[in-house]
Formats: C-alpha cells, sequence, structure tokens
C-alpha cells in the first residue's frame, strides 16, 4: 500500500473495506475521532496544516483501545498498524507501541485461566463422601 497521509484519506473520503474484517471497528473509531479532531482545529482560520494534523494525530491515539484483554489487543494492533501506515506515527513509535502489545499479548498466554469459558449457573456442589 502506498503512503497515504490521514489528510489525503479524509479528504478522499472512507475506505472500501470488506465487512467483517478483524480490527475494522477499531479503526474507524480511530479514524472517526482523527477527522472530528482535525475538522475542529480547521474551524480556527488561523491554524496551519501541521497544526490540524497534529491535532487529529492526538485524537486518534487518544482513541485507540486499551490493552486489557485479547481483543482490545488485536484492535490495538490493528489501530497501531494503519496509523503506521498512514502517517498519524512514525515506523520507530508503532515498533514501540506494538512491542508493549506483545507483551500485553504474552499476559494472556501464561495466564491459561483467562481462555477457560465459565459454564453459565451456579458452581457445582462437590459431593460429600
Amino acid at each position: 500500500m502506498p503512503y497515504k497521509s490521514m489528510t489525503a484519506i479524509a479528504v478522499a473520503g472512507e475506505l472500501e473495506t470488506q465487512s467483517g474484517d478483524p480490527g475494522k471497528d477499531a479503526i474507524d473509531i480511530c479514524r472517526r475521532a482523527w477527522t472530528s479532531a482535525h475538522i475542529k482545529r480547521a474551524e480556527d482560520k488561523e491554524s496551519s496544516a501541521w497544526e490540524r494534523e497534529k491535532a487529529g494525530n492526538k485524537a486518534y491515539l487518544e482513541a485507540v483501545p486499551a490493552l486489557s484483554g485479547y481483543k482490545n489487543i488485536c484492535d490495538f494492533v490493528a489501530c497501531v498498524n494503519y496509523a503506521s501506515m498512514t502517517g498519524v506515527i512514525t515506523h520507530v513509535d508503532a515498533a514501540h507501541y506494538l512491542a508493549n502489545a506483545r507483551i500485553a499479548l504474552s499476559t494472556i498466554y501464561h495466564n491459561p485461566n483467562l481462555f477457560r469459558e465459565r459454564k453459565r449457573g451456579k458452581p457445582k456442589k462437590e459431593k460429600k463422601k
């Protein structure tokens, strides 16, 4: 994918994506936050393109999901990857963010209780012998 800034993407309109893409909803939330902040900053006629871009980038990163839970970690990775490809963050910053995601994911894998599905209802009582 060739490099495009978020400004160029916002001007071009929404991207075409396949429904059911992992992380699509999270990326959309982050992109909407970027667009909203960019537009809000653009209302100030004295703001420069750089200031609008920075306001959007900050809003994008604030909208990225927290590194808690498997789905959030996957969404975090999707948002950081998209941000890196579109120039919201540098590739160096993306590497640091993705290293944090790797650590968060490893904590899940090292706690097998998180993967067990809990049965609904009350726990069964053990029979006395």
